[in-house]
């Protein structure tokens, strides 16, 4: 379904982000060198803290929630707080290893991976209450598509996320390998084309165009992005669901001063009763305690697929 010129605009696209993706290293790198002179106040924290995002394809409401999150955080802290967007997780995992930002949320993938190459560690888990801090992904077609199953999108074209997405990535891939019987390295082969797309925004609007034949997202995303109007919900329809999956959490970088984290903490975990908005728009209804060993089962899955952060992230 992807024709060949959309074929060649992606490639076009990947050559692009390679060069900016250069360029961004470069930066960080520079300004890394400088992390150590950071200025701090009289209680030792630093005067700026720097909170990741997830850049968005014309979602308004997720960028005014973080920039909301962001601003009751500084008022809180009493310290400003600056948003910084990246285009995918592994801008996100580097961009915390050079120090320029301190907290995020990440995917579960993600986080694992952050945690081994930026020192990343949990400060709350995403979720609809502490027992239930789960989700879980789908696989979705367009809704006029005759496709009922997954064994019926073999020689199609297919659409991931991104490498280190759970939900839009190694989660379904995982349940894929075990529902068709093949190995990893095979699942490529399966379909015509295995495309990455950058969000799952991209990639619900890609189905919803009738773009690709099908497409692996996170389930509440499908319905966020349904609620903010950047698709129309009678164009998608989910024909898998797969087990329940960690939600993402919170997580700050190794170094930040205790008091100042056990300060964003508690602020985190009660930021439900000040702005339940927040969490409305993704779906979720607050943070949540959480533990690094909550984690465990998505390793697990890691070292089911047998892929390295390396293979994750590219």
């Amino acid at each position: 379904m992807y024709s060949n010129a959309m074929r060649m605009v992606n490639v076009v696209k990947k050559v692009g982000l390679m060069l900016l993706w250069m360029t961004v290293l470069l930066i960080f790198t520079a300004c890394s060198e400088d992390s150590s002179t950071k200025e701090v106040d009289e209680n030792g924290w630093p005067t700026t803290l720097r909170m990741g995002m997830m850049a968005t394809e014309d979602d308004n409401n997720m960028a005014r929630s973080s920039s909301a999150f962001a601003e009751d955080l500084a008022e809180e802290l009493g310290i400003e707080v600056e948003m910084f967007e990246g285009q995918d997780y592994n801008m996100m995992i580097e961009a915390m290893r050079a120090e320029q930002i301190d907290l995020t949320n990440y995917g579960p993938f993600g986080y694992i991976i952050a945690v081994e190459r930026s020192g990343a560690l949990p400060l709350a888990i995403l979720g609809e209450s502490e027992e239930s801090a789960m989700y879980q992904s789908v696989i979705i077609v367009p809704a006029d598509s005759p496709v009922e199953r997954l064994e019926e999108l073999e020689g199609e074209d297919f659409l991931f996320v991104d490498p280190a997405s759970t939900s839009g990535h190694l989660f379904p891939r995982a349940s894929m390998l075990s529902q068709l019987g093949i190995e990893n390295e095979q699942l490529e082969g399966y379909f015509n084309s295995v495309t990455y797309s950058g969000g799952h925004d991209k990639s619900i609007l890609a189905i919803a165009n009738g773009d690709a034949a099908g497409a692996a997202v996170c389930e509440f995303c499908v319905e966020m992005f349904a609620e903010s109007g950047l698709f129309d919900p009678s164009d998608v329809r989910v024909i898998q669901t797969t087990d329940p999956i960690p939600g993402g959490p919170l997580a700050y970088r190794d170094g930040l001063p205790e008091d100042l984290v056990e300060k964003i903490k508690d602020f985190a975990l009660s930021y439900h009763e000040k702005n339940p908005e927040y969490f409305e728009v993704m779906g979720m209804k607050g943070y949540f305690p959480v533990e690094d060993s909550d984690f465990d089962v998505i390793r697990e899955t890691a070292e089911l697929l047998n892929m390295s952060p390396e293979e994750m992230l590219n």
